[in-house]
């Protein structure tokens, strides 16, 4: 398992992967959603043998309160944009300066931020996101935070709220420091569309009612491109539809 301390020092976990060192077409930094982590995303997705079988090097990231890495209860280890930092602070741990970012949900906000103030960033794949999140990103997190914290999962009544913590327990993960991530302002698409120049790829499932139209972000970029594949916001990731303009959108960077 590999680990890298980030800018404060918090230990996080990642995986750097290429067939033959120094021969990949390009580096491709995935990054996960909220309350999920790289297996749930992009291993069991199929997601990231798929970019390994064509010849690019990968590089995930758990986010601190995630999957392998650690997780803080204060909700002051996740402000002051901690999650951008964590990933360019593995960045910097590697040696890597030149990427494509690859989010999904909440790692596309993160991956959007990166694409807007970081050099080494030279494309950006958003998945899981669209018109729907902008709006739901406007009126905050309290009713997924509410529902991770609840003892009993049948008195969650806000939808988003039993669905995060369906799979939170999915998961086995840590409620509490997922409810001090969700409970702080984390990089939200709406605030970086404006500074974006790089090519910006979004996808979402043509029923993922979370994320929404892809083409209401891709359409305010400089430089975006929109498409709707079959699923939903937990099943579209593993759609081989997915896959192949992921693919194709990489390949051409």
């Amino acid at each position: 398992m590999s680990t890298f301390a980030s800018f404060d020092g918090t230990e996080c976990w990642f995986d750097d992967q290429e067939l033959e060192p120094g021969e990949s077409t390009n580096t491709v930094v995935l990054l996960h959603g909220f309350a999920a982590d790289t297996n749930l995303n992009y291993v069991r997705s199929g997601i990231l043998d798929a970019l390994l079988d064509a010849g690019h090097r990968t590089v995930a990231l758990d986010f601190r309160g995630h999957g392998l890495s650690a997780k803080p209860h204060d909700p002051a280890a996740y402000g002051d944009d901690a999650l951008t930092r964590d990933v360019q602070a593995l960045l910097d741990h590697l040696g890597v300066d030149d990427c494509v970012v690859v989010g999904y949900s909440m790692g596309s906000g993160v991956a959007l931020r990166l694409g807007a103030i970081d050099r080494r960033v030279r494309a950006v794949v958003a998945l899981g996101v669209g018109g729907t999140s902008l709006e739901r990103h406007a009126t905050g997190g309290s009713g997924m935070r509410d529902g991770l914290l609840a003892d009993d999962p049948a008195t969650i009544s806000d939808p988003n709220g039993r669905r995060f913590r369906h799979l939170a327990d999915s998961v086995r993960a840590d409620r509490v420091a997922l409810a001090a991530c969700i409970g702080v302002a984390q990089p939200r698409p709406a605030q970086h569309l404006d500074e974006i120049s790089v090519p910006v790829l979004v996808v979402a499932g043509a029923d993922d009612d979370l994320a929404g139209d892809p083409t209401v972000i891709a359409d305010r970029l400089a430089d975006g491109t929109g498409v709707v594949v079959p699923g939903d916001h937990f099943t579209s990731n593993a759609r081989p539809e997915l896959h192949e303009h992921l693919l194709a959108f990489v390949a051409r960077r």
